[in-house]
């Protein structure tokens, strides 16, 4: 695919020191000087956006997902790995290793200002303040500028979400990717728009810019399809310096299957019929599926589950034909994913690059059961139109509320369902292939995971000439390598917040304050261990250990730097 890209609005010069490193450890040198062939793994992340969390078949789904099933049966399948109930604090957290109020995305609605081209009203809650930047922020060293001085390649393609569109030094080029190719914000058509869009544009509410390194993207391609198109793009980096000797790491940052739902022509009716039982009939299959294949525990039932949206029976038939109309192009996009993830693996393979690639695979949150209202003006959503260029539709709560169960709310909630993400590691180093880890794993876990891999020091105190905070997350490594020690320790808290929801986590024990607008807002306890749905609320049961948390909490927030209006 050919883009059309713009002058880039200004130059940046960012002083690196470079280090490279072998197996055994760091060692400074210059780039120049890294050895002819450099045996540290290549790594491949792939994050897909609001994927749910049975929406893999090795993970309970009914679409076929061979490509991902055959990765995840050969590495490790997390089934208790934990993103964000959004996007852009996951992504946040993945690539810093911190908190997402320490590495600047401490709220979606700051960056909405931003990417909308205005700048925020100083009544936005935190603005202003260290962790409201609405950027990837610069107190924290990111995971492609360190890689990069260690001497890897860095390549992106897909969704930022973590940088004003037009400031060079907060989009991708400016935080260490060597190539790039992005959408700088949230939300995007898959398709190429109908009337070109300015910048391929996206909805009427909220314009986009793509960038491919540091230029802006004035022209999207006929055929632009997102996922081929960041697919290719990945391909095509790899391509330019395989022969070089040095390893890479690349982050294929999908927007599949995040609304609107659309799919390639040839794509729209390959699961035409098959979702005309229903949500709730899919639901209670998957849940089935998930149990016989060890995902969640076999015990599991749904006598208990905490349902949102219109039970499929008391639909009218009009809504019904919609609906499933809707889950059918779903369905297609998370196929169409696959097929591209294959024809990844698949090169990787022919350039005898496969073997020595670690693959962490995971979704940003859980399944998203609406779309602002406002977004969908203007398009023609008809039932014959639904999927192409021209419809902005999504799916709805009953098809999100599917793809979490049996555990509790969909995206945006700071419930299990909408943080869960389905995920898994694949390589040659990870032990119980095909098996699974019930560890508490975060995104902030990511980066010192990496990081361990390729025998980088993490950075503290001070990166390329400036202050930065330490490393929060810790390094799940060992855990995939057959160690038995946990990755987070028995005494450990790990907090969390977003947009007044409030959680934190002392395994087992989870603390959760959800606000409600029609009911007095309380803490909740739960014990995941025995109880991973958040069914059995346990604070009144347990004052003193709700007290202990609700504490434990507030050092975190302060820490952090959480704006509670308190």
């Amino acid at each position: 695919m050919k883009f059309s890209v713009g002058i880039r609005t200004s130059t940046v010069v960012v002083a690196v020191s470079v280090a490279a490193c072998d197996i055994g450890g760091p060692a400074t040198q210059t780039r120049e000087a890294t050895p002819a062939v450099d045996q540290r793994p290549n790594i491949l992340v792939i994050v897909t956006d609001d994927m749910g969390y049975t929406d893999l078949g090795s993970f309970g789904s009914e679409i076929p997902t061979p490509n991902l099933d055959e990765l995840a049966y050969s590495g490790v399948r997390l089934t208790n790995f934990h993103a964000a109930p959004v996007c852009a604090p996951a992504r946040a957290m993945l690539l810093s290793g911190m908190d997402n109020h320490e590495a600047g995305i401490g709220s979606m609605n700051i960056k909405r200002f931003f990417d909308n081209g205005t700048e925020p009203v100083q009544t936005a809650t935190g603005y202003g303040l260290p962790g409201y930047e609405g950027y990837l922020s610069h107190r924290v060293a990111a995971l492609p500028e360190v890689l990069r001085d260690a001497g890897y390649h860095t390549y992106m393609a897909g969704k930022w979400d973590l940088g004003r569109a037009l400031v060079d030094e907060t989009n991708p080029a400016g935080r260490g990717f060597e190539s790039s190719f992005v959408q700088t914000t949230g939300t995007a058509l898959h398709l190429r728009p109908a009337d070109g869009g300015a910048h391929g544009g996206i909805s009427r509410a909220d314009p986009l810019v793509y960038r491919e390194n540091w230029d802006v993207v004035t022209a999207l391609p006929e055929d632009y399809f997102s996922t081929e198109a960041y697919t290719d793009k990945i391909i095509e980096y790899i391509d330019e310096n395989r022969d070089d000797g040095r390893p890479f790491f690349a982050y294929l940052a999908l927007t599949a299957p995040h609304w609107p739902l659309q799919v390639p022509e040839d794509w729209l009716d390959r699961f035409a019929g098959q979702y005309d039982d229903g949500y709730d009939v899919v639901r209670d299959r998957r849940v089935e599926r998930a149990r016989e294949l060890g995902i969640i525990s076999p015990n599991a039932d749904m006598a208990d589950f905490r349902r949102s949206s219109i039970p499929w029976a008391e639909l009218s038939e009009t809504a019904r034909t919609e609906h499933a109309r809707r889950m059918e192009i779903y369905a297609a996009m998370v196929a169409n994913m696959d097929h591209h993830v294959g024809r990844l693996a698949e090169y990787l393979r022919s350039i005898g690059e496969f073997d020595n690639t670690f693959i962490l695979f995971m979704s940003d949150n859980g399944a998203s059961g609406s779309a602002p209202a406002s977004f969908a003006e203007g398009y023609d959503n008809s039932l014959a139109n639904m999927g192409h260029r021209d419809s902005f539709i999504e799916y709805g709560r009953g098809w999100a509320e599917a793809a979490t169960a049996p555990y509790r709310d969909v995206k945006g909630s700071m419930a299990e369902g909408g943080v869960l993400a389905a995920a898994f590691a694949a390589h040659a180093s990870v032990t119980d292939k095909g098996g699974f880890s019930r560890e508490y794993l975060t995104m902030q876990d990511v980066m010192p995971t990496l990081l361990q891999l390729t025998g980088v020091e993490p950075p503290a105190g001070e990166y390329n000439h400036r202050p930065v905070l330490p490393i929060r997350g810790k390094s799940f490594l060992n855990h995939l390598q057959g160690g038995d020690s946990p990755v987070h320790g028995v005494d450990e808290a790990i907090g969390w917040e977003l947009h007044g929801q409030r959680a934190l986590v002392r395994w087992p024990w989870k603390l959760l304050w959800l606000p409600a607008p029609e009911e007095e807002t309380r803490w909740e306890l739960f014990d995941l261990g025995s109880d991973p749905f958040e069914r059995h609320d346990l604070a009144a049961q347990q004052p003193d250990l709700t007290g202990e948390l609700i504490d434990a909490w507030y050092r975190y927030a302060e820490d952090v730097g959480v704006a509670t209006g308190e």
